[in-house]
């Protein structure tokens, strides 16, 4: 028999790959992909980074995160930098147009979730997420280590 926390963990589990989706559908009028679209999140969120990183960060093969940064590549979302110190090394940057395809994305997302949350939450509501919000941000940035 499951406990209270392992039966919570899988409503949350549920719940959040829903929500998930439901924010994916919010993006179809993007020429992207989803993982391109994370890619150039990565990429802002993280400046310059080798593609062995992105691989990492996305749990992706390196062959697909190559694959990826050569559509942004040519999609001109995403520049190359050779390393100063180190000639084989690589880096990958996101440029102005790959920044506002992505600053777009997101405020398409976020409209489609305010105006849902209006319409379906009472403001008590609303402050009872925002109150939430620390702890599922606690969570999804738990990487294993002791707290």
């Amino acid at each position: 028999m499951p406990s209270p926390t392992q039966e919570i963990a899988a409503q949350l589990r549920s719940t959040v790959t829903r929500l998930t989706r439901q924010l994916r559908k919010q993006n179809v009028s993007s020429e992207f992909s989803n993982a391109e679209l994370l890619t150039m999140s990565l990429l802002e969120q993280h400046g310059k980074v080798l593609s062995t990183e992105l691989a990492d960060m996305e749990r992706v093969s390196k062959q697909a995160i190559s694959q990826i940064i050569n559509r942004l590549f040519e999609a001109k979302c995403v520049e190359r930098f050779p390393s100063a110190e180190d000639k084989r090394k690589v880096f990958i940057g996101l440029t102005p147009l790959g920044e506002k395809h992505i600053v777009a994305t997101r405020r398409i997302k976020e409209e489609w979730l305010s105006q849902t949350m209006e319409k379906i939450f009472s403001p008590e509501e609303i402050n009872l997420i925002q109150a939430f919000l620390p702890l599922l941000t606690r969570l999804a940035e738990y990487n294993g280590t002791p707290i």
